[in-house]
């Protein structure tokens, strides 16, 4: 998927990419990346992190 003019650094265009670590959406013309959080996964890690006790 394509995002036209969306970069916040040189409002380039910007795609979703993949690795190893995860998923991230990055610029095509100055290479700026960011993240892209997968909510599960930072659900899990909430659970870990308070002792699986429920988070409200």
């Amino acid at each position: 998927m394509l995002f036209l003019r969306s970069c916040p650094r040189c409002q380039g265009d910007m795609h979703i990419n993949e690795d190893l670590y995860g998923r991230y959406k990055e610029c095509l013309q100055c290479g700026y990346m960011r993240d892209i959080e997968d909510p599960e996964k930072v659900l899990k890690l909430r659970k870990i992190l308070t002792g699986g006790s429920k988070v409200a």
